[in-house]
């Protein structure tokens, strides 16, 4: 699912387009005692939508409900704004069948 990485002063960028109602994997698991901390975040849904981040399947950030082309961005925050369990995959989990943008910058910590 991952589209585009790039890396600078280890920040990596990613962006997706999920677009079926069930969970996709944005960033794979890092390895054993490495976390994604995502530092930004952008997300847009073309249709009304519920968007939850997951480390596995476990929530990390809200259920975000999202009316059609509507979204919302998390500034860049050195502190991080949510972060995986160590050797956990950063998921994202749709409600409805709609494209969803997401660009999201992440950073590995341990």
């Amino acid at each position: 699912m991952s589209a585009h990485p790039r890396q600078r002063n280890g920040v990596i960028n990613v962006i997706a387009n999920p677009s079926a109602a069930t969970t996709a994997e944005l960033v794979a698991a890092a390895g054993t005692g490495i976390k994604i901390e995502v530092v930004s975040l952008k997300v847009v849904s073309t249709a009304a939508n519920t968007v939850t981040f997951k480390s596995a399947t476990t929530a990390i950030g809200p259920a975000d409900d999202l009316a059609a082309n509507g979204g919302y961005v998390l500034p860049y925050n050195e502190n991080g704004w949510m972060r995986t369990a160590a050797n956990e995959a950063l998921n994202v989990t749709l409600s409805a069948a709609s494209k969803v943008a997401i660009h999201l910058q992440y950073r590995l910590t341990t």
